[in-house]
């Protein structure tokens, strides 16, 4: 039964607000400290007065025995110049259990004193006594013992009035430290339930609530500062997820309508029209792999933005890969000037399919951007614990304002806003994506009108 109601107590306790909890915390181990140190000075106190006792009883069985030798032990004289005798008694015998003299009333049941000398404490019907019993040669009756008896009472009396009054002060301290750990520990814990209240009103329409912070630096306060800082993540990550499903829907709309249009001119006269037949098919064809592309390209940054796009790196010679993609680039661009004006010699550990994907990209994008006749350069330079690889043209540049926003997804510079030179904006974000996941680092540089450079540094470590 009492393990239940313990059980129950633990699960009511479980189930409490945190200000009750902290609360009884509190106040339990205020009782524990309390119960430790009253039983400390309850236990200092009573060995305090027993070793009074002590000494009262040594003194009174030095005098006793200095007078032995002076006076008879049964005289009357013996006890008159003891003032000391509070609550004190003292019994003289002989062996025989004839009584020789008594200071004060020895009315206690004592047995079997004489063969128990030394001293011991005992009970006589509720009375706490200190006794001691010694044998002494007298020279007028022989060996005697002397019965000295201390009587407790007063030192036990002063110890239950204590005991009560400490009783009394640890049950109104508990209460206050109830009532006053209750009252602060709630205080302390309100932000928290204004952090709540306003994390209910927050919803996937309405990011712009934030929690008013204070200017102290306690534990609620970085919470609170935390937790506005995740919501503006949360803003940030909600408006870049709805910019990107309404640039993917644009992009996919275009390709989706041309395939349509061209399915009912080829429905309408495709069937007689040799000539609209082929251009349909043509049409139909190549949006079909612009969405292709446009949808792996999706799948890509997707499975990016999940961690789960598999990054497979192994140890390469990068200067090799280089050479390849600079003698594959030569031999399906013959508009431009393709080099590598340094190469250096450098290994490196990378997904080396993600790397020459990289590397593509950014060609491509030259090549689109640069006019005839233009040059591009594939290079690499070896400087410390790290490798430098460049892309660089001659061609229409980018404007200084829209640097920062290249590799946004979707994102296209104003002047390449032209379906001739194809792409959907994914590009640059893919190559990105793949510099961060190497823990790389991406620099551009570039003139209007006059040339672009992309700089991408790797850790060699």
């Amino acid at each position: 039964m009492l393990l239940k109601k313990v059980k129950f107590i633990i699960n009511k306790l479980k189930s409490a607000k945190i200000s009750l909890k902290i609360t009884a915390i509190y106040a339990i181990m205020f009782s524990l400290v309390l119960l430790i140190l009253n039983a400390s000075i309850l236990f200092g106190v009573k060995n305090y007065l027993y070793s009074q006792a002590d000494k009262q009883i040594e003194d009174m069985q030095t005098i006793l025995l200095n007078k032995n030798k002076t006076i008879d032990l049964s005289s009357k004289t013996l006890f008159s110049d003891i003032t000391s005798t509070e609550n004190i008694s003292v019994k003289i015998s002989t062996k025989a259990g004839k009584t020789l003299n008594l200071l004060g009333k020895f009315n206690y049941k004592i047995k079997k004193h004489f063969q128990n000398l030394g001293k011991k404490r005992l009970e006589d019907r509720e009375k706490h006594l200190l006794y001691k019993s010694i044998s002494v040669q007298n020279k007028k009756n022989g060996n005697v013992y002397i019965e000295i008896v201390k009587n407790m009472h007063n030192e036990y009396w002063f110890m239950k009035v204590l005991f009560v009054a400490m009783a009394a002060a640890d049950f109104v301290g508990i209460i206050a430290s109830i009532i006053l750990g209750y009252l602060v520990s709630k205080k302390m814990l309100k932000p928290i339930d204004y952090i709540t209240k306003t994390a209910e009103n927050i919803s996937i329409n309405n990011l712009k609530d934030r929690i008013d912070v204070k200017e102290s630096d306690d534990e609620l306060n970085r919470l609170a500062n935390t937790f506005n800082k995740m919501i503006e993540r949360l803003q940030e990550a909600f408006d870049k997820q709805t910019q990107f499903v309404s640039d993917a829907s644009h992009e996919l709309r275009t390709p989706i309508a041309v395939i349509q249009g061209y399915a009912n001119l080829l429905d309408r006269w495709g069937k007689d029209d040799r000539e609209v037949l082929e251009k349909s098919i043509y049409a139909i064809k190549l949006e079909a792999a612009n969405m292709a592309g446009l949808i792996e390209n999706l799948l890509f940054l997707a499975k990016g933005d999940s961690d789960t796009q598999l990054v497979d790196k192994k140890e390469f010679w990068l200067n090799e890969l280089i050479d390849e993609v600079v003698s594959e680039t030569k031999l399906i661009e013959k508009n431009h000037l393709i080099i590598s004006s340094k190469n250096d010699t450098v290994k490196i550990l990378a997904d080396y399919k993600m790397i020459k994907q990289m590397l593509r990209i950014f060609i491509d994008n030259s090549i689109k951007f640069t006019p005839k006749n233009g040059k591009i350069d594939i290079s690499s330079i070896v400087q410390d614990d790290k490798v430098k690889i460049a892309v660089s043209d001659n061609g229409i540049g980018i404007p200084e304002n829209e640097l920062k926003n290249i590799f946004d997804r979707f994102y296209i510079v104003d002047k390449s806003r032209s379906k001739e030179n194809g792409g959907s904006g994914l590009g640059l974000s893919i190559a990105k994506w793949i510099i961060l996941v190497h823990k790389g680092t991406i620099d551009v540089k570039s003139e209007e009108g006059k040339w672009t450079k992309i700089t991408v540094t790797l850790k060699l470590k």
